[in-house]
């Protein structure tokens, strides 16, 4: 039997219509808005006032009637044909990727260069298939660095919101945060975002610059709003300053 989703803002018409769906025998899940469908989630019912094109919307007060409607539609599915990526950036990036709504795999990279190989590999193994790539807004540096690197790989981007991906998570669980991430809808982004915290982050820079090199030198400011930016990495950053010393 093909699970039954169910999206609002209104949860008290959430709750109401998950009962419904349970006394039928469906196992019903509720949707975020901005969540992607699962693949095995083949209908999506919602108000007639908040329901897109892919769902199906119920009358709040035709309710049992418009529900047994869409389920004699349950046979066909919401799912699109593609290649959605999530990565939760940081020193050692979480990646997770799923193809036409299934999850086909997960790692944890030795560096944020590694994201856009990544990506690569997964373009050239699905080739008939749009890729979509989601990076959470967290860790500016390396995300703005891998964000660079994405955008030269010519796919999608967005940004998501990453506040909504790490609530009951370990600290370093860092696959998944990748998949929330990788299921949540974000931003489209064209170009790397400007950061009004600049100078606090340039100073976190410089701080782990003498962290990198165990005390012997701090990254200047211009070298450190670089590695902000993510145009630069930290060793690319202190390979120059010791190249002008």
């Amino acid at each position: 039997m093909a699970r039954i989703g169910v999206r609002s803002a209104d949860f008290t018409w959430v709750h109401q219509v998950l009962i419904l769906l349970r006394n039928l025998g469906h196992r019903p899940c509720h949707l975020e808005a901005d969540e992607d469908v699962p693949h095995d989630v083949h209908v999506v019912v919602s108000t007639v006032e908040e329901c897109n094109s892919s769902e199906r919307g119920l009358r709040r007060d035709h309710l049992e009637a418009d529900l047994a409607k869409a389920l004699r539609n349950a046979g066909s599915t919401t799912g699109k044909r593609r290649v959605v990526i999530g990565v939760d950036p940081g020193p050692r990036p979480g990646v997770v990727w799923s193809v036409d709504g299934r999850e086909e795999g997960a790692k944890q990279l030795d560096r944020p260069d590694d994201v856009a190989r990544v990506v690569r590999e997964l373009s050239e193994a699905h080739d008939d298939r749009p890729l979509l790539v989601r990076v959470g807004d967290g860790d500016p540096g390396v995300r703005n660095r891998i964000l660079r690197d994405l955008f030269d790989t010519g796919h999608a981007v967005e940004l998501v919101d990453e506040r909504r991906t790490s609530k009951g998570l370990a600290r370093h669980d860092h696959i998944g945060a990748a998949r929330r991430i990788h299921r949540l809808r974000g931003r489209a982004m064209g170009l790397v975002p400007d950061d009004p915290r600049w100078d606090g982050m340039v100073r976190d820079v410089q701080r782990r610059s003498r962290e990198w090199t165990s005390g012997r030198l701090t990254l200047p400011s211009d070298l450190a709003l670089d590695v902000a930016r993510g145009e630069l990495s930290m060793a690319e950053a202190v390979a120059k300053m010791e190249g002008l010393s």
